[in-house]
């Protein structure tokens, strides 16, 4: 049976109140479940619902290793002395998208070409949820792959934004185009810095960190912007650079 594990006060927090969570196993010590008390909020009587299995701090981190080899993640040590064992997100195709725009509803629509760091993706989502944004799309190969980091670092962001699998990220923005959305690249290849201004469903397209946007997505977009620096640093982080762009786009 298929699982997401997820680690992080937070991250567990937002999963055990996500109705559309089958909870399986909250393995945690004593003072993991009142960390998810002081640290997280969750009432007694929330946490008095969930299946938990107490261990010692040696055991949990025993029995998560054991989780992480069985799904093939890479084991870092559990933090806070809580793991929560859930069905898994539904991951959505270009369908979902579709279904959407035809019934009417505004969308905020964020593409990600290329970015396989999962640090840089799980805080473009964290940042993505604060701003509201509907689903972040990303091609089915070279893309980040979700797990208990992703998790940690997206801080329950995973639980409110729908992860959109296309087999191609090109084709995919070509066919929003199709239905009036014009997709905005940022990109430093461009003497462009004003964002433009659409009514209705929004799209931004962010690339990798190392190579930017791909030759084929940036063929596709007929709008891009780049962010002026101010001072003698001109480069910024991905996920820093995401968090701007959102500002302004979404």
């Amino acid at each position: 049976m298929e699982k997401d594990i997820i680690v992080g006060i937070h991250s567990i927090v937002h999963a055990v109140n996500n109705v559309n969570r089958e909870i399986y196993e909250l393995i945690a010590t004593e003072e993991g479940v009142e960390n998810l008390k002081k640290m997280g909020g969750l009432s007694h009587e929330k946490i008095s619902e969930l299946p938990i299995k107490l261990l010692s701090s040696h055991k949990l981190q025993e029995e998560a290793k054991k989780h992480y080899d069985n799904y093939g993640y890479h084991y870092n040590r559990v933090p806070s002395g809580v793991m929560l064992l859930t069905s898994p997100v539904e991951i959505e195709t270009p369908a979902w998208i579709n279904s959407e725009v035809e019934s009417g509803r505004f969308l905020k629509i964020l593409c990600l070409d290329g970015v396989t760091d999962v640090h840089n993706a799980a805080a473009i989502m964290r940042t993505a949820a604060f701003y509201d944004v509907d689903c972040v799309v990303v091609a089915t190969k070279n893309n980040f792959g979700l797990g208990p980091s992703f998790s940690r670092i997206a801080s329950g962001a995973v639980e409110y934004i729908k992860i959109v699998k296309c087999s191609s990220l090109p084709k995919f923005l070509s066919s929003l185009k199709k239905k009036g959305i014009e997709p905005i690249g940022l990109t430093e290849h461009t003497d462009s810095r004003e964002m433009p201004k659409y009514e209705g469903s929004r799209c931004l397209v962010m690339g990798a960190e190392d190579k930017g946007l791909s030759h084929a997505v940036s063929r596709i977009l007929e709008h891009s912007v780049r962010l002026e620096p101010k001072g003698k640093i001109e480069s910024l982080n991905v996920s820093v650079a995401a968090a701007l762009a959102m500002d302004k786009v979404f």
